[in-house]
C-alpha cells in the first residue's frame, strides 16, 4: 500500500469517528444513527416485496449484460454522469444499459443520441438488472449478480473487486449524503480525484474530469430551434443566474448566483464594447428574468432545446450549476464563477474558471447551503468577483475567437 493510500484510509477513518462521535457514549443515540441507515433500505426491501408478490421480475438477456446507472441530484449531475455512460458503453459496448432519474425529460436530452438504451423510473426492481449503479458524488454498486457478471465481465472483475473495497471504505460518505458531500469533495482533490473522475474511481471505470463526451445535435433541429426563438439575427453569449428548480430558497437569493447588481454593471460594459453582441438569459423556475437581456429565454425553452442555444452562443458565463455543466456537452467555452462550490473538484480546464478569495468552498457545510451563507448575510463569495474581471475574460475569449476566425 502506498503512503498516498494509507493517507485516504486515515482521512476516511476520521470521517467514521466524527459520525459517530454523538453516540459514542450513548446507546439511544447510536441505536437511531443505526436505525437512520437502515430505514431506507428496509423501506426499500418492503415495496419490492409487495411489488413481486404481483409482478415477477422480467428476465435478463442470456447473452448481454444489464446495467442499470441511477442518478440522484439535479440536472448537472446527469450531465456529468454522461461521460461515465460513454465510457461504461465503451467498455461493455454490446451491454443493455439505461439510466434512472428523476426527471425523464433530462434524461432524454442528455442523452438524447442514443447512447444509453431507455430511461426507468425510481420504481425499477433490481433483479432485473446484472448491475445497478446508484449515487450522486460517489457511485455504490445497489446490486450486482456476480455469477452473470464473472460469466459476461470476466476481464472487468479485477476492476470490480477494487471499486467494492472502496464503496466498503467510503460507506460513511455514502450512507450520509448530501451532509458529508463537502468532506468528500475536500478528501477528493486532496488525494487526486474529482467530481466526475469520482463516478469512475467508485465504480471501476476509468473517468477522467476534462475528458469529453460532446451531446451530437442534428444541424437541421438546430436550426429550427434558433429561428423559433429569435437567435439567427446574429451573434449572442447565453447567461444563467440560477439553481436546481427543485431547491427550496425559503426566499432567499442562491448562494451560488452572482449578485443581480453585478450582472447589471457586466452588461453595461458588455453592451458598450460588443453592441453588436446579444446577451440572452437561459434559466427556469428559481431564476429572476433580466430587464437588462437582449433576450429573455427563462421559462420559455424545453429542457430539449437547451443545448441548441448553448451550442451556437459565443461564450457563456454562469455560477456553478446544472446549465453550466450541460454546457460542458456542447462545444461553448464558458465563464464559471465559483464561491461555495469547490473549484478544484468541479471546474473544467476548458472553461475560464473564476473563484473568490478566501471565503470560498462552503459546499454541504448546512443542509440549506445552497440558500444561506454560514458566516454572513450575503455570499460575500461570489460578490468578491467584480464584473470588471468578469469582462476582461468575456473581452479575452471574444477578440481571441475573432482573431482565430480571421485566420
Amino acid at each position: 500500500m502506498s503512503l498516498k493510500e494509507t493517507q485516504l484510509d486515515l482521512a476516511l477513518l476520521q470521517i467514521n469517528e466524527l459520525a459517530g462521535l454523538y453516540g459514542k457514549d450513548s446507546p439511544s443515540v447510536r441505536l437511531v444513527q443505526t436505525f437512520r441507515q437502515k430505514r431506507r433500505a428496509l423501506k426499500k426491501q418492503t415495496h419490492l416485496f409487495f411489488r413481486r408478490l404481483f409482478k415477477k421480475p422480467a428476465a435478463k438477456p442470456k447473452d448481454k449484460l444489464k446495467v442499470l446507472v441511477h442518478v440522484r441530484g439535479g440536472i448537472g449531475d446527469v450531465c456529468m454522469a454522461r461521460l461515465f455512460v460513454c465510457r461504461l458503453r465503451e467498455k461493455f459496448p454490446t451491454a443493455l444499459i439505461y439510466f434512472c432519474f428523476d426527471n425523464q425529460s433530462t434524461v432524454e436530452m442528455v442523452f438524447s443520441d442514443g447512447i444509453i438504451d431507455g430511461f426507468v423510473s425510481r420504481k425499477y426492481d433490481p433483479l432485473e438488472y446484472d448491475l445497478v449503479i446508484a449515487g450522486c458524488h460517489a457511485f455504490n454498486f445497489d446490486y450486482y449478480d456476480l455469477p452473470r457478471l464473472q460469466q459476461l465481465a470476466p476481464g472487468w472483475m479485477n476492476d470490480f473487486k477494487a471499486a467494492l473495497a472502496l464503496q466498503q471504505k467510503i460507506k460513511v460518505i455514502l450512507n450520509n449524503t448530501p451532509h458529508l458531500d463537502g468532506l468528500w469533495a475536500q478528501i477528493s482533490v486532496q488525494y487526486g480525484s474529482s467530481r466526475v473522475a469520482n463516478m469512475g474511481w467508485t465504480a471501476g471505470i476509468a473517468v477522467g474530469q476534462n475528458d469529453r463526451a460532446p451531446i451530437a445535435l442534428p444541424t437541421d433541429k438546430m436550426q429550427a430551434i434558433l429561428q423559433r426563438h429569435h437567435l439567427c439575427d446574429g451573434p449572442y453569449i447565453t447567461i444563467h443566474d440560477g439553481t436546481n428548480t427543485n431547491t427550496d430558497l425559503h426566499g432567499r437569493h442562491a448562494t451560488r448566483c452572482w449578485p443581480r447588481a453585478h450582472w447589471e454593471k457586466f452588461a453595461l460594459l458588455f453592451k458598450k464594447r460588443f453592441p453588436h453582441i446579444r446577451i440572452v438569459q437561459l434559466g427556469a423556475g428559481n431564476s429572476v428574468p433580466f430587464d437588462f437581456a437582449d433576450i429573455c429565454l427563462v421559462g420559455k425553452t424545453t429542457v430539449a432545446e437547451l443545448p441548441y442555444i448553448l451550442q451556437s452562443a459565443r461564450l457563456h458565463i454562469d455560477g456553478e450549476s446544472g446549465m453550466a455543466h450541460l454546457a460542458n456537452l456542447t462545444d461553448v467555452q464558458s465563464i464559471v464563477l465559483f464561491g461555495p462550490s469547490p473549484m478544484p473538484y468541479l471546474a473544467y480546464a476548458r472553461n475560464v474558471n473564476l473563484r473568490a478569495g478566501d471565503c470560498r468552498d462552503c459546499m454541504c457545510i448546512f443542509e440549506d447551503w445552497m440558500s444561506r451563507c454560514p458566516l454572513f448575510a450575503n455570499n460575500n463569495c461570489l460578490i468578491a468577483i467584480r464584473p470588471e474581471r468578469v469582462m476582461a475574460e468575456a473581452e479575452r475569449i471574444l477578440t481571441e475567437e475573432k482573431t482565430s476566425t480571421e485566420k
